[in-house]
């Protein structure tokens, strides 16, 4: 099976350097991000057999592009892959705080939480895993799927892929091929381990 990440093209939070993630701050596409995300979807093979989508605006506004160029492809809205909770930190700039909780997750802590209420290690890879298992039991070896959603998300699903490559860049996408969907069951097993 190949997998497609395209991440959000930029949005009007990313230019404010807001933590977006809900709905109702309505972080849209700036006209910059309208335009990468438009150039690279130029990039796209010819055949894509599902789009999964976050559920925020400016990843349903990226799809929708992708939707101009493949109309009769299936779209699901895909709570699983929306961007991580920050609880009290929630539209608001980055700080030390959270930048110390990354470097704990980073060390292998799944439990310090994003904000106080926000979420951790263990709850972000264990929605991610069990959406890339479904991905798994539900489409063929030979097809694509484009996962349309966000930089940090992405991130992690290349993490728990156990596939190496740069933090993808908004309006930005990676194709890896052939995925080996062998981690995501290994990372599963440690979650329920550690549980």
């Amino acid at each position: 099976m190949n997998l497609i990440l395209l991440r959000h093209g930029e949005a009007t939070d990313n230019v404010k350097e807001l933590i977006s993630d809900k709905e109702i701050y309505w972080s849209v596409l700036t006209e910059k991000g309208k335009e990468t995300v438009m150039e690279s979807i130029n990039y796209l093979p010819i055949n894509i057999n599902k789009v999964y989508v976050s559920p925020l605006p400016r990843t349903i506004q990226t799809a929708n592009y992708v939707y101009e160029k493949y109309p009769n492809v299936e779209f699901i809205i895909e709570d699983r892959i929306r961007e991580i909770k920050y609880g009290k930190y929630t539209h608001k700039k980055n700080n030390e705080e959270l930048d110390e909780v990354r470097n704990k997750q980073i060390k292998g802590d799944y439990f310090t939480r994003f904000g106080d209420y926000g979420e951790n290690k263990y709850d972000i890879e264990l929605r991610l895993s069990e959406f890339l298992i479904d991905i798994y039991k539900n489409h063929k070896d030979d097809e694509t799927i484009l996962i349309v959603t966000h930089g940090s998300i992405s991130s992690y699903i290349k993490r728990i892929l156990k596939l190496k490559s740069l933090h993808l860049q908004t309006g930005k996408l990676e194709v890896f091929n052939d995925i080996d969907f062998e981690p995501v069951f290994k990372n599963i097993e440690l979650l329920n381990m550690i549980k």
